[in-house]
């Protein structure tokens, strides 16, 4: 199946793209639980297991189940040309500003993990300072800093992967994340979308670098012509007024009307879908705490 095609939060799901928890969760430290939104550390072996049963229920049923890091794999593996250019993307993204560790962490990942989607997942799993050759660089960070500190820190958050990039009817937003440690994760999402044959043509309704924040938890797809975006603590109303700009100017659209819902602006209620779902045509669970005036 080519393209996209979401009109429905709760019609017959064809396509769905996952992530497996990978070692990117071996990578949390109670230090960097915070940073990483993380409140504990999961059990890899009980997430992968947990992860594997509801891929299967979804084939049970009849879904199509693609994985993030094989969609990269595959984009990289056919257009070689873009390896170089998504490493220098990623090691600069993960805040790698000087040309010594530039070239050490790429000759790194291009020695060890020269397969691409050993690299892919690699480049999902993060780097710690004692994976990479012993090498005196005579830095004065090198001298003062734990061998086990992170230099490029993992993604543990990408097996929620509605959030960095969410379907629209035809089309695609690619969000720019509320928190910095999370921006990263939708760069698998701008390379698949411009070059995995797929997904070649889907309107990009919002892109990664635009300005104002927002999640895919806050966006939900009611029917063929009406979307609903909350306005909450991960999504700002400027970036729902660029997305309905992008919306309405697309003459591939059938959605000719946005909802936006203002919930309150705590973790509790992070996302729209945590307080408003859709299970029926006409029934929604809801939070009552969004029942204001």
């Amino acid at each position: 199946m080519q393209g996209v095609n979401v009109k429905s939060e709760i019609g017959n799901l064809k396509k769905v793209i996952l992530h497996r928890p990978g070692d990117e969760l071996l990578n949390l430290t109670p230090n960097t639980l915070e940073e990483l939104l993380f409140d504990d550390i999961p059990f890899l072996e009980v997430a992968q297991a947990e992860h594997d049963a509801f891929a299967d229920i979804l084939r049970n049923e009849g879904t199509e189940v693609v994985y993030l890091e094989d969609l990269m794999t595959e984009v990289i593996d056919g257009n070689p040309e873009l390896r170089e250019q998504f490493l220098d993307q990623w090691i600069y993204e993960a805040g790698i500003r000087t040309d010594i560790y530039k070239n050490i962490i790429k000759d790194y990942i291009n020695s060890e993990y020269a397969g691409t989607k050993d690299m892919v997942m690699k480049t999902m799993a993060g780097i710690n300072l004692q994976e990479l050759p012993g090498s005196d660089t005579h830095l004065l960070v090198d001298m003062v800093s734990d061998r086990c500190k992170l230099v490029c820190a993992p993604m543990p958050n990408l097996y929620f992967t509605r959030d960095p990039f969410a379907m629209i009817g035809n089309g695609v937003s690619i969000n720019r994340m509320y928190a910095h440690t999370r921006n990263r994760e939708t760069i698998y999402g701008d390379y698949i979308f411009r070059y995995h044959p797929d997904f070649a043509g889907t309107p990009t309704y919002y892109d990664r670098n635009d300005t104002f924040h927002i999640e895919g938890g806050d966006i939900l797809n009611i029917n063929d012509h009406v979307l609903a975006i909350g306005i909450s603590q991960r999504t700002e109303p400027d970036a729902i007024d660029a997305i309905a700009h992008n919306v309405f100017n697309d003459e591939t659209s059938s959605i000719d009307t946005i909802l936006a819902f203002n919930i309150p602006n705590n973790r509790a209620m992070m996302h729209l879908d945590t307080v408003f779902t859709q299970i029926d045509y006409d029934k929604f669970t809801i939070h009552p705490g969004i029942m204001g005036p």
